[in-house]
């Protein structure tokens, strides 16, 4: 039998991922050579250089809550990031100002995890201001000596008004104040279930200072208040008043959102031409037909599912290739970029793209499905680096006309005549009722001092022409408030009037409303799925991801076959939410119906624009593999399973067909009707 088939990391070296990183140990300056200008700005943060002390070990190591809250206050003081200067222009100036930040982190570090008591905390100052050359001393002409800042500290960003005041302890006095009070006010350490929730407070009725109208308050026992107002009074115990104050504030805070993880899928469905021809796909077939940079696995798959993986990834991309019309050599952005199986994910995360590293993975359980979206997240980078955008180019579609296209169709669509209709009834509403008010306060107090009842008479018909759109109506009015008061309408107030003139008579001049835009069912959903899921902040109605989204459901469209680890979760987006009426709703965050043809017309336009600016190479046919003969002996079969486990991967591909035919256009038509 022929030799079982090892599938290693191929290409070139990605680097940066998690196997290949110093989380364990922190960062140092030393790290920095082997990173690149986007990478360094990511990783360089506090949390990387100096891990967040465990403050809760050193208590229960019988170290004194002042201290503890002192050490956490130091470590707080530190910026998030290095700062830069106007002046730090150059990628030169900014490694520096990085390598600056990580070496000042680590000198406070190293005094910092050296104080265990009182006299550690005071002895700080000294230790890492003083002898790091961060302030001298200096004498004065009558005040005796005093402490300033050097021009070594002057110049490091690092060194704050925050984090010298933080280390300056005058006394043991202000010690406790400052550190061993303000901890017991905000329950620092604390227990999650001991803690009062922030904005209550729990007292205990003494019986000397309290009242109640009914006599009912009882002495000897704990209420609740929120600022000045009582919530609760008589609870036996402060353990009952803690549950009962947690449970209040619970149940009127906003409840926790769900975490939205794509579907695994139960099977990988492909019924699209068989582009490897019976070939087991290996990592330099990645590299030949497509022009990948590199590829990676993860550790933990064994090499079925690494063998599945390739089959799929590689069948996907072809079926991407058909789907565009394009290039197998366009799928990898001209060798720019890298793929990873398994590699470079963890626990329940999706597949995802990464800028710094140009790099797709596709995780073990949940990539298959996803891959049509994280292309289009490398692509969109790809096309912002082309044309001068700061990241992807979804950031900033300005740049490209066609891409603002995009995202105008994908977020508003043009009201329907009805929509129209009522919108434009309710503007013009608002305009009357304001226009009626500005004109009141210009004239009628005058009217109503100086005038009679037939001035007022007079008054209501002027008033009923204005807000008719009669022309010269606020004429007529300021006549006649000069005659009965003397004093014609002030220009300020009289020139909006006369705007407001002009802009009912428009009204009344036009004959049908004007269609104007609405939002997309897909934006809006978008926006409320941020609203109800982990991921917030804008990221669900953010241009990117929603370009993303749409992208895969545009493939899974433009293919007349089933290619699910291409794009089977292109229509998953799907949450079940509460609305106020305690009805349930279901939200798709995906483009369907008329707006997903529409936004589909635009990705026509972009991709046919892009090959006449030869981005991308027109292609009619993808071609599969040729064919490769190999020598067999009688009855033998090349084989990559082993008996070590089973795949994983390869259990889901397992009863998908696949059609022995030519390229693409023998393949059956499918229904696109999107699907929960």
């Amino acid at each position: 039998m022929a030799e079982n088939l090892q599938h290693e990391d191929f290409g070139e070296k990605i680097g940066g991922a998690k196997k290949d990183l110093w989380k364990d140990r922190g960062l140092y300056v030393d790290d920095l050579g082997a990173m690149n200008e986007r990478e360094a700005k990511k990783f360089v943060k506090k949390d990387n250089v100096w891990k967040k002390p465990d403050y809760q070990a050193m208590l229960d190591g019988g170290v004194s809550l002042g201290v503890v809250y002192f050490i956490k206050k130091a470590w707080d003081s530190l910026g998030a990031s290095p700062q830069y200067r106007y002046s730090d222009k150059t990628p030169e100036l900014r490694r520096a100002r990085q390598e600056e930040y990580i070496e000042t982190v680590r000198q406070l570090q190293a005094v910092i995890e050296d104080v265990r008591t009182l006299d550690d905390a005071m002895q700080a100052y000294d230790r890492f201001l003083i002898q790091n050359g961060y302030v001298e001393q200096v004498q004065g002409w009558a005040s005796g000596t005093h402490y300033r800042a050097t021009k070594k500290a002057l110049d490091n960003p690092v060194i704050t008004n925050k984090l010298v005041q933080t280390l300056h302890i005058r006394s043991a006095s202000h010690f406790d104040r400052d550190f061993t009070q303000k901890a017991q006010q905000e329950q620092f350490g604390v227990s999650k279930d001991q803690k009062v929730p922030k904005g209550y407070a729990i007292h205990f009725n003494d019986g000397k200072n309290t009242y109640s109208r009914n006599n009912d308050w009882k002495p000897g026992t704990y209420y609740v208040t929120k600022g000045y107002s009582i919530l609760q009074t008589n609870l036996e115990s402060r353990e009952a008043a803690l549950k009962w104050v947690q449970d209040f504030a619970r149940q009127r805070s906003k409840g926790g959102k769900v975490r939205f993880t794509p579907p695994q899928l139960a099977h990988v469905r492909r019924t699209g031409p068989d582009y490897r021809r019976g070939q087991e796909i290996t990592g330099q077939h990645y590299l030949d037909t497509f022009g990948f940079r590199g590829g990676e696995f993860g550790n933990w798959m064994n090499q079925n599912d690494r063998q599945a993986s390739l089959n799929m990834g590689f069948e996907a991309l072809k079926d991407l290739a058909a789907a565009l019309q394009i290039s197998d050599q366009d799928i990898a952005f001209g060798g720019t970029l890298a793929i990873a199986f398994g590699a470079r994910g963890s626990g329940n995360a999706a597949a995802h793209y990464e800028p710094l590293r140009k790099v797709i993975n596709l995780t073990k359980m949940h990539g298959a499905g996803s891959l049509a979206h994280e292309w289009w997240h490398g692509f969109d980078d790809y096309l912002g680096a082309k044309m001068g955008a700061k990241g992807m180019l979804s950031e900033q579609p300005r740049l490209y006309p066609l891409f603002q296209k995009l995202i105008d169709t994908m977020k508003y669509k043009p009201e329907m005549p009805e929509q129209a209709a009522k919108r434009t009834e309710a503007q013009n509403s608002r305009t009357k009722k304001n226009a009626a008010s500005w004109l009141d306060s210009a004239v009628l107090g005058s009217l109503k001092r100086y005038g009679s009842e037939s001035t007022l008479e007079q008054y209501a018909a002027l008033k009923d022409a204005f807000l008719s759109g009669k022309v010269g109506s606020v004429d007529k009015i300021s006549t006649l408030k000069k005659s009965v008061s003397g004093h014609v309408i002030p220009k300020s107030e009289r020139d909006r009037l006369e705007m407001f003139e002009r802009m009912l008579h428009g009204i009344q001049e036009q004959e049908t409303p004007q269609i104007g835009r609405t939002e997309t069912n897909f934006y809006r959903n978008s926006v409320k799925m941020g609203k109800e899921c982990e991921k917030d902040g804008g990221y669900w109605d953010s241009n990117t991801e929603m370009t993303a989204r749409a992208f895969a459901c545009y493939v899974k469209d433009k293919l007349p076959y089933a290619s699910d680890y291409l794009a089977g979760h292109a229509d998953c987006a799907v949450a079940l939410v509460m609305d106020k009426s305690g009805e349930t709703e279901v939200l798709k965050a995906y483009p369907q119906g008329e707006e997903r043809r529409a936004i589909n017309a635009v990705f026509d336009e972009i991709v046919a624009d892009l090959k006449l600016q030869h981005t991308l190479t027109h292609a009619e046919t993808t071609l599969p593999l040729a064919v490769q003969a190999v020598p067999l002996a009688e009855n033998e079969q090349i084989s990559i399973f082993t008996m070590e486990r089973p795949s994983v991967i390869g259990q889901l591909a397992a009863a998908r067909p696949t059609e022995k035919s030519a390229p693409a256009q023998a393949a059956p038509k499918k229904s696109h009707a999107p699907e929960i």
